[in-house]
């Protein structure tokens, strides 16, 4: 498996990444990782409709992810890890398999750290973290965007 990217993004699937992150690696596969959505038919039926035909969709536990990843499933398939903030990234990390990097896009709870990234206490403490473990952070809404590491940034919240 080639993972192109382990991405943040609160929306999921929406239309910057059927627009221009599925078409930006080409990819084939997204993997969601959420500990609750892997267990709600509905939000997986909902996701499953959203995601382009042509990208397959899977969703899984942080712990199921961890073990797939580890274990190379799909050796060879384009993939993109997607999750809704960085506590299932930081869970996946627990469990023996650590993210190299990680693209934040969207994210609207609490504290506003950059122009679109806002964040909770509980994923605060996530990504000092994974900044801790080594996992650099990098801010970035589409492809055309530069990538801004902000590692730093989290890691002195």
């Amino acid at each position: 498996m080639a993972i192109l990217d382990v991405r943040i993004d609160d929306r999921l699937i929406h239309g910057q990444v059927c627009g221009f992150w599925i078409p930006q690696y080409s990819l084939e596969r997204i993997a969601i990782v959420d500990d609750i959505i892997v267990n709600d038919e509905v939000r997986k039926s909902a996701l499953k409709f959203g995601c382009p035909e042509k990208c397959k969709l899977s969703i899984f536990s942080s712990e199921k992810a961890a073990d797939k990843f580890n274990r190379k499933i799909d050796e060879g398939i384009r993939v993109m890890i997607l999750c809704n903030s960085p506590v299932p990234i930081l869970r996946m990390a627990e469990h023996g398999w650590q993210a190299p990097y990680i693209t934040v896009g969207n994210m609207a709870d609490a504290v506003q750290v950059k122009k679109t990234v806002f964040i909770s206490p509980e994923e605060k403490d996530a990504f000092k973290k994974l900044v801790e473990r080594g996992v650099t952070i990098y801010s970035q809404m589409v492809p055309k965007e530069p990538r801004e590491d902000i590692s730093e940034i989290l890691k002195n919240l």
